[in-house]
């Protein structure tokens, strides 16, 4: 990781030289005792340099979830000074820190006197700044502000009001990141835009659910090592449940005929017809369908077996 953290460094100091335009020149020639070669080199330390102290100023902010704000203010204006594998870690830590925190926020919201403020003031997608702004009572605006700033938004679910990291404003931090990292964030702004499922229902299409699916177990085939591995894994679990079981509200089979559900039918098709490649995920659906049409899409021994085999449930 070091050796990486080493190589990572070395390029983005490069792609800087090249940016603005500083020639570097070959060691024994006779620009190396020139003026502008004591610039080039003052130019790659000064590089260096600042890139390490935006890092190590950052790391105490994100150590105290009390400073979140202040964390946040700093990345968003300073990240851009430091290298990738520098970015990568900060974003981590900044996620890290957020789920850390979430339970003592989850604690200020839960109280009954609080949720049924919330119930008069809350519109869904207003962010916390706006509904902050929208209500008169000063404690509740200032929880509604403070957790704003720190990172969160409010979900709602079964008549009860919550806050969620907002991965949404993650995306700023995309074109700063690894590659693996900024994959995980589009992932995770999918889920924070508009979860699959409130109430024991699915709040989005079947397409949207094998789609996420696709996309996670592409994230898990080509990152291995990522650091966020086991998060996405448990994430795409949830998907290939959602996909060939449905849930409690939108089951795939309906319960008084058994019969698949036909916008799933056709959702899946579709998915189909364009094309199944290497994926597994999407191989077990194509067997599922395939059996599915011998029997005119209906739930029986059969499709109970091959799902048990398949993809069963934990």
């Amino acid at each position: 990781m070091k050796k990486h953290s080493i190589l990572i460094t070395a390029l983005a100091l490069t792609l800087g030289l090249q940016g603005a335009g500083v020639t570097v020149h070959a060691e024994g020639t006779a620009a190396d005792t020139s003026a502008g070669a004591g610039k080039t080199l003052t130019t790659a330390a000064g590089t260096s340099s600042h890139a390490q102290a935006v890092y190590k100023a950052a790391l105490p902010l994100l150590a105290d979830s009390a400073r979140l704000p202040q964390a946040i203010q700093y990345l968003n204006s300073n990240i851009y000074a430091v290298s990738p594998y520098q970015a990568t870690v900060l974003i981590l830590k900044l996620e890290n820190l957020h789920k850390a925190a979430l339970p003592v926020w989850e604690s200020r919201f839960s109280g009954s006197s609080v949720q049924r403020k919330l119930t008069s003031v809350y519109k869904a997608g207003i962010s916390m700044a706006k509904l902050a702004e929208s209500t008169e009572d000063a404690a509740l605006r200032t929880l509604l502000k403070t957790a704003g700033e720190s990172g969160y938004k409010l979900e709602t679910a079964e008549g009860s009001f919550f806050p969620v990291i907002d991965y949404a404003a993650y995306r700023k931090y995309k074109v700063y990141v690894m590659s693996d990292i900024r994959d995980y964030i589009t992932i995770m702004a999918t889920e924070s835009d508009l979860p699959s499922s409130k109430d024991n229902g699915l709040v989005i299409g079947w397409s949207e659910v094998a789609a996420r699916a696709l996309n996670q177990e592409q994230f898990v085939q080509h990152y291995p090592k990522s650091n966020r591995i086991t998060a996405v894994k448990t994430l795409y679990r949830v998907y290939v449940t959602n996909t060939f079981y449905g849930q409690n509200n939108t089951p795939l089979f309906h319960y008084d005929n058994l019969e698949m559900d036909l916008e799933a039918q056709k959702a899946y098709t579709s998915i189909l017809a364009k094309d199944n490649g290497n994926s597994p995920f999407l191989q077990k659906l194509d067997g599922l369908m395939k059996l599915l049409k011998e029997n005119g899409y209906k739930q029986d021994a059969s499709v109970e077996k091959y799902l048990k085999e398949e993809v069963p449930l934990t």
